[in-house]
């Protein structure tokens, strides 16, 4: 059995044992997964050395292929494919990276969330509440972080930062759906505080925020929008229309 976590920090395990490696295999073995298909051995060179590959890659790369390929031989077949095979395409020797889909913690991220949106589009908010807080446990920080900066990496990373994003609003959605406006109001603070132009958070928190008779701090939230959005030269029209909801809503009820 093979784990395989990117949600952060590379992290390995083999039949249940933790897998260390050096910085090197750790490269290559997420070039050889985000590629997805076999790797011819100039381009896989070309990626781990960041376009700027030693005199001698052939023999270097071929060693940091084999260190890793030791470190998963325990989870491959005596008489079947191995974890990291070598192909032939053509004349052309190739890398790539067996390892069964499940035993990614990317994979099992993406199937929560999207069974969880399923659940949040059917309104069955206790089974979304929980399929996505399930898919934010495996969340550990930066993905990919120890690629997180190179060029074949960048646009994986954003597309999972986007779904941890997706997952957190929607998380939040479905905690609102079941009365827990109070508890998320806290996160909804530190999402905006991040993406501060965002229009689903800052309506979402004044929800919360009215619905906690805190409605000061709804109408400051409106207002700091309202500012911030012509700041940017964003149209203002519902958020202006939103804080007369509240300041309307703040107002005493007339005497019977």
């Amino acid at each position: 059995m093979i784990d395989l976590q990117v949600l952060g920090p590379l992290a390995l395990s083999v039949d249940g044992q933790v897998v260390r490696l050096s910085p090197m295999p750790r490269v290559l073995l997420l070039c050889l997964l985000l590629a997805g298909q076999p790797v011819p051995a100039r381009r896989l060179a070309e990626l781990v050395w960041d376009a700027a590959e030693p005199d001698g890659w052939q023999v270097t790369l071929r060693s940091h292929v084999y260190h890793l390929r030791r470190a998963l031989k325990s989870v491959s077949s005596a008489d079947g494919p191995g974890v990291l095979v070598t192909e032939r395409v053509g004349t052309t020797a190739c890398y790539a990276l067996r390892i069964p889909p499940e035993s990614i913690d990317v994979v099992r991220f993406e199937r929560l969330v999207a069974a969880g949106r399923i659940a949040l589009d059917a309104a069955d908010h206790p089974a979304a509440a929980a399929l996505l807080a399930d898919a934010l446990a495996l969340w550990r920080g930066q993905p990919l972080a120890d690629v997180a900066g190179r060029s074949f990496a960048v646009p994986e990373v954003r597309r999972l930062e986007s779904l941890h994003r997706f997952a957190r609003t929607a998380r939040i959605e479905a905690d609102i759906a079941l009365g827990r406006h109070r508890e998320v109001i806290g996160d909804l603070e530190g999402m905006l505080a991040r993406w501060p132009t965002d229009d689903l958070l800052r309506r979402l928190l004044v929800g919360c925020l009215c619905r906690a008779g805190r409605y000061s701090d709804a109408a400051r939230a409106c207002r700091d929008g309202i500012e911030l959005a012509l700041a940017h030269g964003l149209d203002v029209t519902s958020l202006e229309a939103l804080q007369r909801d509240v300041l309307l809503a703040a107002l005493p009820s007339a005497p019977v």
